[in-house]
């Protein structure tokens, strides 16, 4: 797959995009996380332990609680099958194309947050059905928060131009071709039972985050942001009522001398001293 967008003007100009910093951090923390799942694999205990630890398991939140296994809903996103590598290379360009795509338009920050949101919204979703149903087996990857960013990315460039196989496909036509082949294996399981394999349920909660997303401004959650925002309000706040402490200590040395502060006035006068001179 490669984009395709406005070239020359003789026709469109197809090539790769630029890695950019948050999908190079991303990509690299997967393949940290798969080479390392891989060669925990040779040891059996930690092959079959592992996913039903770090995967999200339906059964181990149904057998703990309330003592929900809550880390498995950002886990299990970076584990993907160790037995083969189609499935970490599948995400691994789906991360690639459209993570670029949307991190050109929010930013690094934000990219991370819709990722991790999209796989969340996704995990729990699978989770309210499989407990619903009786369960299945663990899963893992990160296929839930990257359709979250496919589907993102069709909402807000619908006519952008993709090719797939060489052949060129409008965004919305891939977005809603990938979302509704997860809704007809979702169909054929709920009138046949069983299941083929894949957690299609957190694809449709991953697509469902990114299209609510970016339909209704989501896109621009930063929540880093707001708590440096309000890291940054607090600490004006407590340096206006260290002045106005200080102010306060000035005022009683003017009048009845520093021999009349107490041990904590002595140490604040210190303190604002020291920071002062720093």
């Amino acid at each position: 797959m490669s984009m395709a967008g406005p070239g020359a003007p003789g026709g469109a100009q197809i090539g790769f995009p630029p890695l950019t910093p948050g999908v190079r951090r991303l990509l690299i923390v997967m393949v940290g996380v798969f080479v390392v799942h891989m060669m925990a694999s040779f040891v059996p205990s930690l092959r079959s332990g592992i996913p039903t630890w770090l995967g999200l398991d339906a059964h181990r939140w149904g057998s703990m609680a309330p003592f929900f296994p809550v880390w498995q809903v950002g886990t299990y996103m970076f584990l993907h099958s160790d037995g083969g590598l189609s499935h970490i290379l599948f995400n691994m360009l789906g991360l690639y194309f459209f993570g670029t795509m949307l991190e050109g338009s929010i930013g690094k920050r934000r990219l991370y947050t819709q990722f991790f949101m999209a796989g969340a919204v996704g995990a729990l979703v699978h989770l309210i059905v499989s407990l619903i149903s009786g369960g299945g087996r663990p899963v893992v990857g990160a296929s839930g928060a990257v359709l979250g960013l496919v589907v993102a990315c069709a909402v807000m460039y619908p006519r952008r131009m993709v090719l797939v196989l060489f052949i060129p496909v409008q965004l919305w036509i891939l977005a809603t071709i990938v979302v509704a082949g997860d809704l007809f294996a979702v169909l054929v399981q709920l009138r046949d039972g069983g299941t083929d394999g894949v957690a299609h349920w957190v694809h449709l909660g991953g697509a469902a985050w990114g299209a609510l997303a970016a339909r209704f401004g989501w896109l621009s959650l930063d929540p880093l942001n707001r708590l440096q925002a309000r890291f940054a309000a607090r600490k004006v706040e407590m340096h206006m009522v260290e002045e106005a402490e200080l102010d306060r200590l000035l005022q009683k040395i003017q009048r009845e001398g520093i021999g009349s502060l107490t041990r904590g006035e002595r140490s604040l006068l210190k303190r604002a001293s020291a920071r002062r001179k720093s």
